[in-house]
Formats: structure tokens, sequence, C-alpha cells
């Protein structure tokens, strides 16, 4: 009921904020690389972007924030005067059903590390905007967490990613060092990497006498029925959220082409608006 609660909240028309939810957060306390890449709370993927490798000690990482974990290390970065913004760590988190996005995380650097951060987030997967950077704050300690709030472009978004890369010291072309000396071998460190959100609360203008049946849908054809009787427009979205089915219907609509599962419907008439869990069996 949680993953459909989810998925209803995307395609409401209005929507009310609540209470901050942590939407996925990663602790990276795993015993392996693979396995601390993996959300320790909800959904998402975690990856290295620009090269770098992982720094690894007896093939374990470094301590984290408490000492007691592990947090994510990096090294290899782009040599000095070079590839400025490309290298760090990338975060994919749904934050379909939420809003007020928020971000924190515990950053660390070693003395030969780049201590100028930028914060980057997109919305489409492919274009990135860039957010803010942490003013040269990076350190070789836990001591400077980072906390950002995003705009809400970030809302109800399940395109949404956020980076978080290396720079040069601005008004310059080079990296400036957390000590006195930048090298590529410097090591990144980050732990308790979390998103947070406001969970969305569904409102809908009901339509009268809405019905849908038969559902489950046995035949590849299923019926739309009103008190109304009126054209409507009709979405279907599978369980990531993508769109598969957008078509006008009177009453019938076909859906042969999809596979079995389970589906959001969702219906337009006479400007009004509602949506339904489908079964395709």
């Amino acid at each position: 009921m949680k993953k459909l609660y989810t998925l209803l909240s995307v395609f409401v028309l209005a929507i009310t904020a609540s209470a901050q939810t942590t939407i996925s957060q990663w602790n990276f306390d795993g015993a392996t690389p693979a396995a601390a890449m993996l959300p320790s709370t909800g959904s998402g993927t975690f990856t290295t972007i620009g090269g770098v490798e992982d720094n690894l000690t007896s093939g374990a990482m470094p301590a984290g924030n408490p000492s007691t974990g592990k947090a994510y290390s990096i090294k290899t970065f782009p040599e000095a005067g070079a590839a400025s913004g490309t290298a760090g760590f990338q975060f994919n988190v749904s934050t379909a059903g939420y809003s007020n996005i928020s971000i924190t995380f515990d950053p660390r650097s070693s003395n030969t590390g780049s201590k100028w951060q930028q914060f980057e987030y997109s919305i489409n997967g492919t274009a990135w905007v860039v957010l803010s950077n942490n003013n040269g704050a990076l350190a070789n300690d836990f001591a400077n967490p980072v906390s950002l709030t995003l705009p809400a472009t970030a809302n109800n978004n399940a395109n949404f990613k956020f980076r978080i890369v290396s720079i040069f010291a601005p008004s310059t072309s080079d990296y400036a060092p957390v000590g006195t000396s930048y090298g590529t071998g410097g090591a990144w460190r980050i732990d308790n990497f979390t998103v947070t959100g406001s969970t969305l609360s569904v409102k809908e203008n009901a339509i009268a006498g809405l019905s849908i049946y038969p559902n489950p849908v046995t035949n590849g054809k299923f019926s739309i029925t009103t008190d109304a009787n009126a054209e409507k427009s009709v979405v279907i979205f599978d369980v990531l959220g993508k769109q598969v089915v957008k078509t006008i219907a009177t009453e019938t609509v076909n859906v042969s082409n999809l596979n079995a599962g389970v589906y959001i419907v969702k219906i337009t008439e006479e400007g009004k608006t509602a949506t339904r869990k489908l079964v395709i069996k």
C-alpha cells in the first residue's frame, strides 16, 4: 500500500505537505564497496563519477561519522588545472510523492584533496543545474556537515538526481587543497547522505459515478463509466511512474499491449480528475 500511495500522490491535481520523512539514506557501512553503495533506508542508486577510484585500506573503506562506522572514500581526482566539475559522487533518488526536499551529508577530505565542492541537481536525468557550493569549507575532519534545501522543481520527481563534484577555487583555474598542496591522490569521504521530504496528501475532484471494470483486466480491455458519460482523458502509468498509455475515451480502453501487473489510471472528465489502481492479468 505504501508504494501505491506514493504513485497516487504523483498524479493528483492538488497537494498538501506534511511532516518531513526520510526518503533515502546511505550510511555506507556495508562490508564491501558494492554493499556500501546500496541505500540503508529507502531506494535509489549511488555512483562515483569522473574517473575516480575507491580509496580502500586492506579492502575496507575508512572510518565514518561516527568513527564506529564507515564512510565512502574516493581518490584519483583530475590533474591540477583540468576537468573542473566532473569528479565526485552522484545519487539518483525518486522524490515522487514528496515535496520540500532537503539533503544532508557529512563530507571530509585528506589534506591533498580539493576543498571546494559544488552541489548540482537534475530534474530530467540529463541537464544539470548548479545549486550552490561549500564555500571551500571542506576539511580533514567531519566538522562541517552540509544541509541543503532544494527548489520546488525537485518535488514529486521520479527523475531527480544530485551530485557533489570537485571544482576549481572560484575565479581561478586550479584546485585549492585542504592543506598546502593539491594531489590527484587526495581522498574525499562522504557519510550519512540523507534525502528527506514532506509526504504529499491526495486531494481530488470526485468524478460522480466513476466505475472501472473489469478490474482485474483479463481480456485486454476495460470500461469506464460515469454519471456524465462524457469524453475522458485517460493516462496510465506503471509502478515506476512511466506513462504507458495516453488516450481519449468515452467508455472502453484497450490495454492489450501492456504486460500483466499493477498500474495507476488517471482519468479526467469535464475538468475533474481521479486516479485508480488497475490490475492486468
